[in-house]
């Protein structure tokens, strides 16, 4: 499968900025004029430009090149991994398209041990994250970190809910899952005893700040790992 039909360049401000030769964008292949050769690569990046998961969160689509503003200019590395930057998935006629662009793209990365590291947009394209596990026939351990649990049932916005959906979903190849960084004053109570009757584990803010050596098993056994940037105080935030 080619999976460069499903992807948009970096606009040009991006590419064409003068990093330093020590700069994490001098370490990397980007979508500038072509996409770049990505089948030999150990992690692949691209961006999410579809916000309909989220209505109230106007703008969440400028954030993956904002990411990259901020993370090209960092110091390269000094391992040896082989980085391609893919540029943003095109989204699709509808959200259920997004998802499915978005497995197929997971999947076909997956299939070459290649890691795809997502930036940005709404915290529901975990749904079609997860979906590229059910083509690769394989079970996954997912870790969470989000203030909210996003496990309503009876609301119209896919964001709040995903992890329902996730849950959920048939065939399950959900083998574990582990929430991290949740707000008591923000979450059911009920999502929290439907999480433990599961097995599942549910950490909230608070102690992650005094047990966190007792995630570290969770953390390293992660095939998915989410981070939802409510995770963050506001004031290292302000944007969210």
């Amino acid at each position: 499968m080619d999976i460069a039909l499903f992807f948009s360049p970096l606009k040009q401000s991006l590419w064409e900025a003068p990093y330093s030769h020590a700069s994490f964008f001098s370490q990397i292949r980007a979508f500038g004029e072509k996409i770049p050769e990505y089948r030999d690569a150990h992690i692949a990046i691209f961006g999410m430009s579809d916000e309909r998961g989220n209505p109230s969160n106007k703008g969440c689509i400028e954030a993956p090149d904002a990411i990259r503003e901020k993370l090209y200019s960092l110091k390269k590395g000094t391992g040896s991994y082989r980085i391609a930057d893919l540029g943003n998935l095109n989204p699709g006629a509808n959200l259920e398209e997004t998802y499915t662009r978005l497995s197929e793209v997971c999947r076909t990365l997956l299939e070459q041990n290649i890691l795809p590291v997502i930036l940005g947009n709404t915290h529901d394209q975990d749904y079609g994250q997860y979906r590229a596990y059910q083509d690769l026939d394989k079970l996954v351990n997912f870790l969470n970190v989000d203030a909210f649990l996003d496990m309503e049932e009876e609301t119209p916005v896919p964001s709040q809910k995903h992890i329902q959906d996730i849950l959920l979903h048939e065939p399950n190849y959900l083998f574990g899952y582990t929430h991290l960084a949740h707000q008591t004053y923000l979450i059911d109570p009920d999502s929290i005893t439907a999480l433990e009757k599961l097995y599942f584990e549910a950490y909230r803010v608070g102690k992650l700040h005094t047990h966190l050596l007792e995630m570290e098993p969770s953390i390293r056994n992660a095939d998915l790992l989410s981070f939802d940037i409510t995770a963050i105080r506001s004031a290292d935030a302000p944007g969210n």
